[in-house]
């Protein structure tokens, strides 16, 4: 599931469904997908140094920052 989730890039899905007991990506830890999603971005900045120059790369990043913001909330909101 987190292989597909990643896959698919279907983020949407898993955070409108989250907590759900018959939500597609049930199995997907929050923590586990944020900190997949970090090491994504932690390589990407890494391996573009001119990324920022590019449009697409710079969509790509504001994309997993969005993501990346919103399971951190999932997550606070879960362990409050």
């Amino acid at each position: 599931q987190l292989l597909d989730l990643f896959i698919q890039w279907d983020w949407s899905t898993y955070l409108a469904d989250y907590g759900q007991p018959n939500c597609k990506y049930l199995r997907v830890n929050p923590v586990t997908a944020l900190t997949l999603l970090e090491k994504m971005k932690d390589t990407s900045r890494k391996n573009n140094m001119f990324a920022q120059f590019r449009k697409n790369e710079r969509d790509k990043q504001k994309l997993i920052d969005t993501v990346a913001k919103q399971l951190r909330g999932l997550i606070s909101s879960h362990h409050s």
